[in-house]
């Protein structure tokens, strides 16, 4: 079945990849939080903008920033770049009750940036 929306990983002008090179080491660390990753994507690519809390979620204060959130403390920190596209910057597999304010300015940076190209 074929989704309406596309879902991509951001890379920056140097072609570096968080949301990459971290599903790489989940792979290897963790493959069943990468097997989350990877449905959480395909929800995201499937359902888009009718994902609703507790799965999707914009992140307060933070502009067009929205997260894609498992139970298990993983997270996705994505925004919409057109009516169907999704750009995923980041992601996490969350060690304490906060989200990493560090990867969501990543993600806010990285949006900028592609917002300005």
């Amino acid at each position: 079945m074929s989704g309406k929306y596309q879902v991509l990983l951001y890379e920056d002008e140097r072609g570096r990849s968080q949301v990459k090179e971290w599903l790489i080491r989940l792979e290897k660390s963790n493959p069943k939080a990468r097997q989350q990753a990877r449905r959480l994507m395909e929800r995201l690519r499937l359902e888009g903008t009718d994902l609703r809390p507790p799965i999707a979620k914009r992140i307060k204060g933070k502009g067009k920033i929205w997260e894609l959130r498992h139970r298990s403390g993983l997270r996705l920190y994505y925004w919409q770049d057109d009516d169907n596209t999704f750009i995923i910057a980041a992601g996490e597999l969350k060690q304490r009750d906060k989200a990493d304010p560090g990867l969501i300015e990543y993600a806010m940076r990285a949006f900028e940036e592609w917002r300005s190209t």
